[in-house]
C-alpha cells in the first residue's frame, strides 16, 4: 500500500481521525536505555556499534518500541529525534560538522520507516530551541526573546527533513514561547516545505508557558492570513496535563474552529524536577475514553502520547477513536 499525503488525507477525509504514538523517550528508559544525556532518547543512534553490530541490544530495543506501539494501533510514528538539534548534537557527542549531522539524520530517518513499514507516515520529530536549554517547560527564553537567532538553530535538522522523502510531516515539539511560534510561522515553503505542526507546551492554567493566552496564540494565525506557509497543518498541546489537556484543545477550537488539531499529553503523571522522578496517576480524574471523546468533538485530527504514555496507552487511544471517530 502507498501512503497518501498526510495533510491531503485529513483535507479529504474531514471526520478521520489518526493515532500518533506514544511516549518513545520514557519507553526506551523503561526498556534499558539510558535517556538521561544531553542529547535525550537520540543517545543510542550516536554510538556507531547502534549502526554496525547486528546484534545490537539498542536497535533491538528501538524497533520493538516501534512494532509495539504499531501494534496498539499507531498510523502515524515519530522520529526519535526530539533532542537531536545540531547545536546540541555538536556539544554533546562525538558528531561535529554538518555532513556527519546530516548522516545521522539519514539514517535515524531510514531506520524508523525501516520499523514501521511503508503504509504508515512518519513524523519528523524537532525539538523547541528551550530544549536544548532545558526551559521548554517555563518558557523563559531570556531578556530579549524576540532576537533569537530561531532559524539559525532549527535549519540544519530543517533542511535534513525537508530533503528526506522517508518523511510525511515535521513536528516542532512543547513549543513554550510566543516569540518562537511566531518565528516559525514566518517561515515560508522555501524554509519548510513539509507539512507540519506545532505543538504548544501549555501550563494547567491554559496559557502558554510564558504566559501568553492560547486565544491571543489563535488570534494571530487568523491575523496571517495568505501570509501563512500552506504547509501548516495542526495545531495543538505536547507533553502538557492530561487532566487539563481537553480544555486546551478546546480553547484552541474555539479560535481556529476550521483548524486541524493534535493533541498528545503526557500520562498523568507527573514528574519531579527536584528528586527527577515520575509520581504516580493518583491525580488523574479521567480516562483516554472520556479525554479522546472531548478532544475529537473539539477539531482534534491526530491524537497520540507523550512522556510516559505505554503502547498500553496507545491501544486505549485506538478504542476511543474506533468509538467515537471514523477512519
Amino acid at each position: 500500500m502507498t501512503r497518501s499525503s498526510i495533510k491531503e488525507y485529513l483535507n479529504s477525509n474531514p471526520e478521520s481521525v489518526l493515532v500518533l504514538d506514544g511516549g518513545q523517550g520514557t519507553e526506551l528508559e523503561n526498556r534499558g536505555i539510558k535517556v538521561a544525556n544531553p542529547v535525550w532518547s537520540t543517545i543510542p543512534f550516536v554510538n556507531e556499534s547502534f549502526w554496525t553490530d547486528p546484534a545490537s541490544k539498542d536497535r533491538e530495543i528501538v524497533k520493538g518500541m516501534y512494532q509495539d506501539f504499531l501494534a496498539s494501533g499507531a498510523q502515524a510514528l515519530m522520529t526519535v529525534t526530539y533532542q537531536a538539534s545540531f547545536k546540541s548534537v555538536s556539544e554533546n557527542t562525538r558528531i561535529k560538522t554538518l555532513e556527519d549531522y546530516d548522516q545521522l539524520l539519514s539514517r535515524i530517518v531510514a531506520f524508523a520507516r525501516e520499523c514501521i513499514g511503508d503504509d504508515k507516515w512518519l513524523v519528523g520529530c524537532i525539538g523547541a530551541w528551550g530544549a536544548h536549554t532545558c526551559s521548554e517547560f517555563t518558557g523563559d527564553y531570556g531578556a530579549e526573546p524576540a532576537k533569537i537567532d530561531y532559524l539559525a538553530y532549527f535549519r540544519p535538522q530543517l533542511s535534513a527533513f525537508n530533503a528526506n522523502k522517508e518523511l510525511d510531516m515535521i513536528g516542532f515539539e512543547t513549543i513554550p514561547n510566543f516569540n518562537e511560534i511566531k518565528a516559525i510561522l514566518s517561515w515560508d515553503t522555501s524554509v519548510i516545505s513539509k507539512p507540519f505542526f506545532i505543538g504548544l507546551s501549555v501550563h494547567d492554567n491554559g496559557e502558554l508557558r510564558d504566559g501568553t493566552s492560547l486565544r491571543k496564540i489563535g488570534e494571530y494565525i487568523k491575523s496571517l492570513g495568505p501570509k501563512l506557509n500552506p504547509n501548516f497543518t495542526l495545531l495543538g498541546v505536547n507533553c502538557v496535563s492530561f487532566n487539563h489537556s481537553h480544555d486546551m484543545v478546546k480553547s484552541l477550537h474555539e479560535v481556529l474552529p476550521d483548524l486541524p488539531l493534535i493533541a498528545y499529553p503526557n500520562s498523568g503523571e507527573v514528574y519531579d524536577t527536584v528528586k527527577k522522578v515520575w509520581t504516580s496517576k493518583g491525580s488523574q480524574t479521567k480516562t483516554w475514553d472520556d479525554i479522546v471523546k472531548k478532544y475529537l468533538d473539539n477539531g482534534a485530527r491526530i491524537v497520540g502520547g507523550c512522556c510516559r504514555t505505554s503502547p498500553r496507552d496507545i491501544k486505549e487511544i485506538r478504542t476511543a477513536v474506533d468509538n467515537y471517530g471514523k477512519q
